[in-house]
């Protein structure tokens, strides 16, 4: 096992793994969505294993696990992946460094596309170390992105800044 691994399995066993529980275990996000924690693809859902093989394909780095997050009800007519926010984080190692971020896709109705956002846990730091990451940085991200897609993924217009 490499440096790079090692710091990657630390992260994600103190930290990512217990925030995308925390997240999926939620009893108030539960009563309107379905949640799953995917740790090892594929997922047993096959929409979502199309956005992760479709967010992997965008980011081209290291994917680590994701949460998906599926509204338990969809407007009828619209596209079968519509309803799923999916996030996983992404790592880009460079020797024995290792830098972590998050992305996210969902579709949109307002284009009938997908769309796809390459976060940071903090907009401060281009390159932010993966041991530098802590809990409240994920769920942070999680409760913003989220919040996002509530917003948007379901509105007839464009979310502000598309052009």
């Amino acid at each position: 096992m490499t440096v790079a691994d090692e710091k990657i399995k630390a992260f994600e066993s103190s930290v990512l793994i217990s925030a995308l529980a925390e997240v999926s275990t939620s009893t108030a996000l539960l009563k309107e969505y379905e949640a799953e924690v995917v740790e090892h693809r594929p997922s047993a859902d096959v929409a979502v294993e199309e956005l992760l093989t479709s967010l992997a394909e965008a980011i081209s780095r290291r994917a680590g696990p994701s949460l998906l997050l599926k509204n338990r009800h969809v407007p009828p007519g619209l596209s079968r992946l519509a309803g799923r926010y999916v996030m996983t984080v992404f790592y880009q190692e460079a020797k024995d460094q290792v830098y972590v971020s998050p992305s996210v896709i969902f579709w949109m109705r307002f284009n009938n596309k997908l769309h796809v956002f390459n976060h940071r846990y903090d907009n401060a730091v281009a390159y932010q170390h993966v041991e530098d990451v802590k809990l409240s940085h994920v769920l942070n991200h999680i409760l913003n992105s989220f919040d996002f897609y509530k917003l948007y993924a379901f509105s007839e217009h464009p979310f502000p800044g598309y052009r």
